[in-house]
């Protein structure tokens, strides 16, 4: 009788083991379903996402054609509304710009006024990016041949040049990374604090000149 119930015990342990190991086993092909389903719903998102958004490129791109506007043949076969330069480039066409041996351009900074006092590309019009649909078009002829667009790391110029670009701007360019990177001279005071307490100086005024290290 004690051997008869060991080995019922036996067969117990082993059935639960195995229903222990079945459960594991399912719990797992769950999970590994589950994450699939979500890799490719965020595979499928990605992709609508990016159909859209070159979609609403095109319908600009058409309606600018439409109005008699010219097109940037590479904006076109990159599928963009504007270029994007780093903060090396940038500084060769502002220095082409300079020099007179390049087309005229404009430098827009839209980082906040902090960060504009502190230190700014020399000769930049400061718009911030939260002022931009009031002020841009007013300050900002559509028709400037180059405008450069800055921030501190690339995201708000970035945010600037979609929405610019589809308020009909079409020679847009963005520093892609930002006054962060930027190797040319730079006007600023250098402390916020020391610019609050001179009254007299204009917001676009240089309080010095220094070269960015």
């Amino acid at each position: 009788m004690n051997l008869l119930f060991l080995i019922g015990i036996g067969i117990a342990a082993g059935g639960i083991a195995l229903i222990w190991w079945r459960l594991r086993s399912l719990t797992q092909d769950v999970a590994e379903l589950t994450r699939r389903q979500y890799d490719e719903q965020n595979k499928s998102s990605e992709t609508a996402r990016q159909q859209s958004e070159a979609l609403t490129i095109l319908r600009v791109q058409l309606a600018q054609l439409a109005s008699g506007q010219a097109l940037d043949g590479s904006l076109v076969r990159m599928g963009s509304l504007y270029h994007q330069v780093d903060a090396d480039e940038a500084r060769r066409m502002i220095e082409r710009d300079a020099a007179g041996t390049g087309p005229d351009l404009i430098v827009v900074d839209v980082r906040s006024q902090k960060e504009f006092l502190h230190s700014h590309i020399p000769g930049a019009k400061h718009i911030p990016l939260e002022e931009l649909e009031t002020r841009f078009q007013a300050e900002v002829s559509k028709d400037t041949n180059t405008i450069v667009v800055y921030c501190s790391r690339g995201e708000r110029s970035r945010l600037a040049c979609d929405f610019l670009s589809r308020d009909g701007y079409t020679t847009l360019v963005n520093m892609r990374d930002g006054f962060q990177a930027w190797t040319g001279p730079v006007l600023g005071a250098g402390s916020p604090d020391l610019v609050q307490i001179q009254p007299g100086t204009a917001r676009h005024d240089a309080v010095g000149e220094r070269a960015k290290p």
